[in-house]
């Protein structure tokens, strides 16, 4: 029989949907999609998911159409041994019969633990995104992760794969077939039952050049007002050393707001 969700599972499945919602206008910028912070980070076992779906529309002297949509599904074994992680994320912002942006995203992952310390990790991943002239990007990747403190109120890990690239820029002929490192650094902490700070550091720099590197940095802070109030804060930033043509070098975004509980 599967262990129910401890609090901070609990905590996680009733903001995932905002998590993301508020997560999608970052990653329309990157090429670096941030896993870590979709991950179930407690001992629960069992299946464990949400859904999302957001649609806005306007009509003054121009129309506008914003559609954003995505799931996330997690499988943890009951002897905690093997973990897996399912995203998939899709948006759209049109007006006019004109398309501003669009993207869409999948990530698989699965993890097996080897011991307290270490995990092995594989994943593949696919995705489009029109504002960074991404036609299509695929990849695959497998390494190992670490686990460096022990302490439920401070974690840090240290994970390093290598991954190999297929993308394909809009507008170009040009296709790129790359081998990559991908390596991250991440960590929680809990100071206060009510205070959650996160921060992720990615880099990803080719093997045969490790001048074209990309380098993405997320932080998120949530602070617990009440039980049914909690303000959210997120800022990324990304670096790509040699973007598509016209695309910014330099990416960044933020945002913040408050989740209101029924």
């Amino acid at each position: 029989m599967q262990r129910k969700p401890n609090m901070y599972s609990q905590k996680f499945l009733r903001c995932t949907g905002i998590a993301i919602f508020l997560g999608i206008s970052s990653m329309l910028y990157s090429q670096i999609a941030n896993i870590e912070k979709r991950r179930i980070s407690d001992s629960a076992t069992g299946w464990f998911g949400s859904a999302y779906l957001n649609f806005a529309g306007s009509k003054t002297t121009k129309s506008t159409l914003n559609l954003s949509a995505g799931t996330l599904l997690e499988y943890k074994s009951k002897d905690s041994l093997d973990l897996w992680l399912l995203i998939t994320d899709f948006g759209l912002i049109s007006g006019d019969k004109e398309k501003f942006t669009d993207f869409g995203f999948g990530h698989l992952r699965y993890n097996h633990k080897f011991g307290p310390a270490i995990r092995w990790e594989a994943f593949t991943q696919i995705q489009y995104n029109s504002l960074v002239k991404i036609n299509k990007r695929a990849l695959f990747g497998t390494g190992p992760r670490f686990k460096l403190t022990k302490y439920e109120n401070a974690k840090f890990y240290w994970g390093v794969a290598y991954m190999y690239e297929y993308e394909e820029v809009n507008d170009s002929t040009m296709l790129h077939q790359d081998h990559r490192i991908s390596s991250y650094f991440t960590f929680t902490l809990l100071p206060e039952e009510t205070v959650t700070f996160v921060s992720t550091t990615y880099a990803q720099p080719l093997i045969k050049d490790l001048g074209d590197f990309r380098i993405l940095n997320e932080t998120n802070l949530s602070l617990e007002i009440s039980k049914k109030l909690t303000f959210n804060f997120s800022f990324r930033y990304a670096y790509d050393s040699q973007p598509p043509v016209e695309v910014p070098k330099n990416t960044y975004a933020f945002s913040n707001g408050l989740l209101l509980e029924f």
